[in-house]
């Protein structure tokens, strides 16, 4: 059955009369719901302000920012190894947390990490117990909010369905727990008749330094009982690029119905890049200038999801 759709936008970059008018556009258009991004949200986190004004943009315009991306990065992914940050981690997201559910957001979308891994070259054995713990100490406060932690599947090894699925079973008798399904991730991951290896992004080899990419077919089938949102996006299966849906070659008719019967499903994302910043399709797929905002909407309509 059709869904309820919060839209992404880089609203971390306005204020005042832009973000209102950025909302306006989606008013106009018949979208009133938003995410919290992981960028807005570490403003709100470290400056009170900003949450208030936030606050007064949804009272006044009468529009709900109440999806939420966790805070994510090399500083707050769940494996990070730094025990000192670590500690500042576990606080910012706690925090980070009741300020989304104090909005209305029900999950909690947080990465498992992949920089640590990835560009540093810590094992995975190091690396998934700190994960882990994370989770550990996360989950009282998710259960005490009433919110999921959901973690989101990527195309990086210890974010692959695989470990995703590995990291969340421990803790599967709690309802505060669940999985942020991301389409893009993992369509990249996803064996084609035709997949040539040599057309991946040059990332790709270093997210899976150790014995080279390996493709996992079926990642929702894996995870569908636990998923509790997800983020939607489309590419051609070799880069992370963010596209509207139909602009790649993910097959949006067969997925949506797959997504629409996850049985924990709680909410829809958006997570398209709209015309700039390192995921954006630039012109290996989005049109020139980039999307709009009336096309984002008419798109997501079009998969069934309403605002």
């Amino acid at each position: 059955m059709p869904g309820r759709v919060a839209y992404d936008y880089k609203f971390e970059k306005l204020s005042g009369y832009a973000f209102r008018s950025v909302v306006r556009e989606f008013l106009d258009n018949g979208a009133n719901r938003f995410v919290i991004k992981s960028t807005l949200l570490k403003q709100m986190v470290d400056d009170k302000e900003r949450i208030g004004f936030v606050r007064k943009v949804c009272r006044d315009m009468d529009v709900e920012f109440s999806s939420v991306h966790g805070l994510d990065g090399k500083y707050f992914d769940l494996n990070i190894p730094e025990i000192e940050q670590r500690g500042i981690m576990f606080e910012s997201h706690k925090k980070a947390m009741e300020i989304a559910a104090d909005f209305g957001c029900k999950t909690y979308t947080v990465h498992v990490g992949a920089h640590h891994y990835c560009n540093e070259k810590v094992p995975l054995d190091v690396l998934r117990p700190l994960a882990l713990e994370t989770l550990e100490k996360l989950l009282p406060t998710a259960e005490k909010l009433g919110m999921v932690i959901a973690v989101e599947n990527s195309f990086e090894k210890p974010n692959s369905a695989k470990e995703v699925l590995k990291l969340i079973s421990p803790y599967l008798s709690s309802p505060a727990i669940g999985v942020c399904y991301d389409t893009g991730h993992a369509h990249c991951m996803e064996p084609m008749p035709d997949r040539d290896m040599s057309k991946y992004e040059c990332y790709f080899p270093i997210c899976w330094h150790e014995e080279g990419v390996i493709l996992e077919e079926n990642a929702l089938e894996k995870l569908s009982e636990h998923v509790v949102t997800c983020h939607i996006h489309d590419n051609n299966g070799y880069g992370d690029y963010h596209a509207m849906p139909f602009d790649g070659n993910i097959n949006w008719r067969e997925l949506m119905p797959k997504l629409f019967s996850c049985p924990r499903m709680i909410d829809f994302q958006t997570e398209v890049e709209f015309g700039e910043g390192e995921n954006w399709a630039g012109k290996l797929l989005s049109p020139p200038g980039g999307y709009s905002i009336r096309r984002m909407v008419d798109t997501f309509r079009y998969l069934g999801l309403q605002s």
